[in-house]
């Protein structure tokens, strides 16, 4: 172990003594992501701002959105980690029939969202970026 670092120690002496910057790969790397990155807050704005349709909710969203008053009362809490938590059970637990009027909500929603987003497309829409 001692040797192991004595040698890691000489050889980073040896390396600034020749020019080198400790660090900088790394220092580059995170700059060329933060670069990359930009903030999630400012993607938004920017798909907003393309005109972009946005995606439509599924059928567990219709339901949670539509029973959400019933769930906060249940679980004494606004916190969405629980409400949905108690939401996804129940939705589980619900049989096929009770979910068809969301789920056909949904899916009429995600025609229309198809629909828009054609409409979109021609219109000129999302033409420098590679997505959808």
């Amino acid at each position: 172990g001692k040797d192991l670092s004595k040698l890691y120690a000489q050889k980073m002496a040896d390396f600034v003594a020749a020019g080198g910057v400790t660090g900088k790969r790394h220092a580059e790397k995170a700059e060329a992501k933060q670069a990359n990155s930009g903030s999630k807050k400012a993607k938004k704005e920017a798909r907003a701002a393309s005109g972009q349709p946005k995606k439509p909710p599924t059928g567990f969203w219709l339901y949670l959105c539509e029973n959400r008053e019933a769930f906060e009362k249940e679980a004494g809490s606004k916190k969405p980690p629980v409400i949905s938590g108690i939401a996804g059970k129940k939705w589980k637990s619900m049989s096929d029939a009770h979910k068809k009027p969301f789920e056909d909500q949904a899916a009429k929603a995600k025609a229309e969202y198809h629909k828009a987003v054609e409409e979109w497309k021609k219109n000129g829409g999302g033409q420098e970026e590679g997505d959808e």
